[in-house]
């Protein structure tokens, strides 16, 4: 599926442009970096067991090691030192080694873990009794024990803190134990280990894992035994976090003083030969196919390439070790399967990336999303302007230890990939549909899953979104209206409409026909939002109404389509608000018509009956507040006459219903500093629609009836004591009084 990414070398000079990987040419893995199967779990960080399993041809290097201590005839003393970074592999190493020094019948091999000890007595002791039991053992045939003498040696030695050489602790011990002498215990040891033919290697592994402390003891302990004949020590350790550690406690400190004494130690001090950059891709592609495989994820081709591209020149040079490319797969293992179908797969491998290698830049990118999805630059012109923009310093500031030239790399090659605004192109609003239908990191609604590893409450998850295209299709009208209430119960509906909106142009007219009814059904979950946005979640469920009559052909098809929704679309005020969107507009560009302009006229009669029917059993006005005012325009703009008779013959069964319908058309305002909202009032424009409609009169003569004479004679109206009733009465005599003045 994914195992051709291995034959990716990379290119020649790392300041290459993204179009030479073009050149870039198969090639095999030499025969001891052999790929083997890819797990199917997450990496283990377990050494390998022998050079069979080595992939970064170190085995000739651990084993000419292991010839030079077994074969070398001096039998003095030996102290190597192999040197690497965390998770380069050096315990690999000290396994190989121990492969090939077990070859020899003459060599010892033994294993001390500093680890297992917390004080400086119990590691003297620990270290002497460790050699102690591995020698009995090899040396089992022999009358007199060996791991008596140097568990004897080692209690000695632990009577006294590890303060100085060996000569300075034995004469500690002195006057203390004066019927024991260090020297004659060290002698029969020689002598044991001389008569034995044998050579002991004692390998010491996770130095530096210790802490400071402990680094102090282990090597004051190993400056103390190094001097027995016929025995060897290999201390693999990380030796620029061992020096650092030493340096506090010698010379004049510092890394360069623990460096110092380190010399006086290692004889043989040797680095680990880095991990070859071919090797180490294949480990992580291996990996990287193993995580797409439990995932279940199968990249196209040009997904595959894409990653790779910006891989090798984004995130490979930071891969210097095993260890990193098994953290880094291992990422992968658990965040592929949490996303899938919820982001774009080659973002969240980069973004992945980007968290194990650069995680400053990791935390940078999630806590400023503003400066990673919006464009830095004003204008086409600041695009070729030299200062740096937030984003620039941002990234400065996250990759302090990178040269200049390193981080225009990373964002060239890395994050401009990822976040195409960071860069010098522009890119308009269309950018947005494109970036969203392919679930990118760089768009909004998708980033914060990148970062949370789900998706966020109040998002809809396009897996959910996919089901219900699928199950919309079959479903009967009840379960199709079921399946956006869905959607409202878990208060994601709005999103829900923003998705099918982006994806709306990609829908057949087989899938977009079941998804309208849907939608024409399900209008009271489409709230008409309070606040100062003017548009509502039912007005984008009104034009995406709009946009899935598109998809359906022309003619007779679309108009049966389009008609049905006007029918029965509910409540009421969302087939009003269907009908605004669906209008022919002959002013407008007639692509953004879908309907022609002599069906303006049927689509008015459609609500418009609707709207009188209604007003019969329950009046708009009372049933649907500040909605009723758009429900009687379309009903008065079909049947003027009827329904200002309708209208009246309720008033006058019902005389204090004209106190709600004056109320419907009194709206909100909003505080510009506390954006709390405020009550509007009656104005001249919504009196003359209420004139137009009933009649300024028969309303005038219905309050002053109720209220009294005196409305509308006083400016104090709105500072007077009363409901709120009294108080729209008195405004609308107020206007009324003052068009009779003027007419």
């Amino acid at each position: 599926m994914f195992s051709w990414l291995k034959s990716w070398k990379k290119a020649k000079t790392s300041h290459e442009s993204p179009s030479a990987l073009k050149q870039l040419v198969s090639t095999k893995p030499a025969d001891n970096a052999a790929s083997s199967p890819p797990p199917k779990q997450f990496a283990s960080d377990e050494p390998i067991s022998g050079a069979d399993q080595d992939r970064f041809n170190r085995a000739p290097f651990a084993s000419r090691i292991a010839d030079t201590i077994a074969r070398r005839p001096d039998p003095s003393s030996l102290v190597v030192g192999v040197f690497g970074p965390w998770g380069d592999g050096k315990t690999s190493v000290l396994k190989m080694m121990e492969e090939e020094l077990r070859r020899h019948d003459h060599v010892v091999v033994l294993h001390f873990n500093p680890w297992h000890f917390q004080s400086e007595d119990q590691l003297i002791r620990g270290f002497f009794l460790a050699l102690a039991d591995g020698l009995d053992r090899e040396l089992s045939n022999r009358q007199e024990k060996i791991g008596e003498a140097l568990k004897n040696y080692g209690s000695l030695l632990a009577v006294v803190p590890l303060v100085s050489g060996a000569a300075d602790a034995a004469a500690g011990i002195g006057e203390t134990m004066s019927n024991v002498n260090l020297d004659e215990l060290r002698s029969r040891i020689e002598n044991f280990l001389a008569g034995s033919g044998k050579r002991v290697v004692v390998l010491v592994d996770d130095i530096d894992r210790l802490d400071r402390s402990e680094t102090h003891s282990i090597f004051k302990l190993v400056k103390l035994s190094a001097d027995f004949k016929h025995t060897s020590y290999v201390l693999a350790f990380d030796d620029e976090v061992v020096a650092a550690a030493l340096g506090e406690r010698y010379g004049s400190g510092g890394q360069q003083a623990g460096r110092a004494f380190l010399e006086k130690i290692i004889q043989v001090p040797l680095h680990l030969p880095p991990a070859d950059t071919a090797s180490l891709r294949i480990l992580t592609f291996e990996g990287v196919e193993a995580a797409l495989s439990m995932a279940g994820i199968e990249l196209k081709k040009a997904q595959a390439d894409a990653f790779a591209r910006h891989f090798v020149d984004g995130l490979e040079p930071r891969l210097s070790t095993p260890r990193a490319a098994k953290l880094y797969t291992n990422a992968l293992m658990f965040a592929l399967p949490l996303l899938k179908g919820e982001v774009n797969v080659m973002n969240l491998m980069l973004i992945e990336g980007i968290r194990i290698l650069y995680p400053a830049l990791y935390a940078a990118i999630r806590d400023n999303p503003s400066i990673f999805l919006e464009s830095q630059r004003e204008n086409r012109s600041d695009a070729f302007k030299s200062e740096p923009t937030p984003f620039d310093e941002l990234v400065a500031k996250a990759l302090p230890s990178l040269t200049s030239a390193e981080r225009e790399i990373v964002k060239d090659r890395l994050l401009y990939p990822l976040f195409p605004r960071t860069g010098r192109m522009q890119y308009g609003g269309e950018w947005d549909n494109i970036w969203s239908r392919e679930q990118s990191i760089c768009v909004a609604r998708y980033f914060k899953r990148y970062f949370a590893y789900c998706v966020p409450n109040g998002d809809v998850s396009d897996a959910s979104v996919n089901a219900l295209l699928e199950d919309v299709v079959k479903a009967q009208d009840q379960e199709k209206r079921a399946l956006i209430e869905e959607f409202s119960r878990k208060r994601s509906v709005g999103q829900l409409v923003t998705v099918l909106r982006q994806r709306s142009e990609q829908l057949t007219p087989e899938s977009a026909g079941p998804l309208l009814r849907a939608i024409t059904l399900s209008g009271a979950f489409f709230p008409k939002e309070r606040g100062l946005s003017i548009l509502t979640t039912r007005m984008h469920a009104a034009i995406l109404v709009k946009q899935l009559l598109k998809q359906i052909p022309a003619g007779p098809a679309r108009w049966t389509a389009a008609e049905r929704v006007l029918q029965d679309a509910t409540p009421l005020p969302f087939a009003v608000e269907c009908l605004q969107w669906l209008r022919h507009d002959t002013e407008n560009n007639s692509d953004r018509n879908i309907l022609e302009a002599d069906e303006h006229p049927r689509m008015l009669s459609i609500v418009a009956q609707r709207v009188a029917k209604a007003h019969t059993e329950h009046p708009s006005y009372i049933e649907f507040g500040d909605d009723s005012p758009s429900l009687i325009w379309v009903w008065n703009n079909v049947d003027s006459e009827g329904a200002r008779a309708t209208m009246r013959h309720r008033f006058d069964l019902h005389p204090e219903e004209v106190d709600a319908y004056l109320d419907c058309y009194v709206g909100e305002g909003w505080e510009i500093e506390s954006g709390l909202p405020i009550r509007d009032t009656l104005r001249q424009m919504e009196f003359n629609e209420i004139d137009r409609i009933v009649g300024a009169d028969y309303v005038m003569a219905n309050l002053t009836k109720r209220y009294g004479e005196d409305l509308g004679n006083t400016d104090e109206y709105l500072s007077m004591e009363g409901s709120e009733a009294w108080r729209m009465a008195h405004k609308f005599a107020h206007i009324y009084r003052h068009v009779q003045c003027r007419t």
